[in-house]
């Protein structure tokens, strides 16, 4: 690995600076930095996932669908509610 200033890694700063900028690239990172998720391609993230034994992809929010559907079949998908 190579190590340099940043004057030599990115020429004239001030033109960094003044570049177009990215709000959705932006918009990504942001929202990866609040998560504390991976931001990078799915190929990325599942290699991540396999190295740490941990699920990092986004998934869906709140219990599975089914889960719900047989609670309510048994009665139980409200609880503290007394039936009348």
């Amino acid at each position: 690995m190579r190590v340099a200033p940043l004057i030599e890694r990115v020429g004239r700063f001030a033109e960094l600076l003044g570049m177009a900028t990215d709000l959705a690239l932006f918009a990504a990172l942001r929202d990866a930095e609040s998560t504390g998720r991976p931001l990078g391609s799915d190929a990325f993230v599942a290699e991540l996932e396999q190295l740490t034994g941990r699920r990092l992809q986004r998934r869906a929010a709140g219990r599975k669908a089914t889960e719900r559907r047989e609670q309510l079949e048994l009665g139980i998908g409200e609880i503290g509610k007394v039936p009348p």
